[in-house]
């Protein structure tokens, strides 16, 4: 028995071997699913890439300076999974979530940023995507509200029914 199991896992290793590598997609950071729909948009980090890109400059109350933070509008990615501005409710991956009015949806803001000072960044500083605004920008977006719906670590947005 146990060496039937070794000789299957050194025929599956040859068989991953053989298996070439070029065509494998990047792990998806991002999922969208349309509640009214019933579908789901998987985005990677080079799929968020190659959509429209937004830039800024700003202070956070979560940062002890000025970075700049660059990514696709919120706009762009509900676009891109089929669906125009909506109710939504964001997720964070400790499960932390908001509903995000359709009246914050703006073309250029907020950005789900997925580069800060032009690098990727980890878990541990918010990453690998931020829901962020322009805070230095407009002074409407220095509020309790807007901070809330700033959420870091997103994982999932879930486009809500009407």
């Amino acid at each position: 028995m146990k060496r039937r199991h070794l000789l299957s896992l050194a025929t599956a290793a040859t068989l991953a071997a053989a298996v070439p590598h070029a065509g494998l997609a990047e792990t998806p950071i991002l999922t969208v699913n349309d509640l009214g729909r019933d579908t789901t948009t998987l985005f990677s980090d080079a799929d968020l890439a190659a959509l429209p890109q937004q830039s800024f400059a700003t202070a956070t109350i979560w940062t002890e300076e000025i970075h700049t933070f660059s990514g696709p509008s919120l706009a762009t990615i509900l676009e891109a999974a089929g669906a125009g501005p909506a109710r939504l409710r964001v997720y964070a991956i400790n499960d932390y979530n908001v509903e995000f009015p359709t009246d914050q949806i703006r073309d250029n803001a907020p950005i789900l940023a997925n580069r800060i000072d032009g690098e990727s960044f980890p878990v541990r500083r918010k990453g690998p995507l931020w829901l962020i605004f322009p805070f230095d920008q407009e002074p409407e977006y220095q509020s309790e509200e807007i901070f809330a719906l700033s959420v870091w670590q997103v994982k999932r947005i879930d486009i809500l029914p009407d």
